[in-house]
């Protein structure tokens, strides 16, 4: 992966998340419009936050 992209591994995760938020679902136990998932690369130590924003 290029710096300053998002890794296909750490894209494959979020992209339940983003479409739960995107058509209007929760995920449980996190705050309403937000979720917070780890990259699944085990070399590698992050972890995203992502929110849901009213346009």
């Amino acid at each position: 992966t290029q710096r300053g992209e998002l890794c296909p591994m750490a894209m494959h995760v979020a992209f339940p998340y983003i479409d739960i938020l995107r058509y209007g679902g929760s995920i449980p136990n996190q705050p309403e419009g937000t979720a917070v998932f780890c990259c699944p690369d085990v070399d590698t130590i992050n972890v995203f936050r992502i929110e849901k924003e009213d346009i």
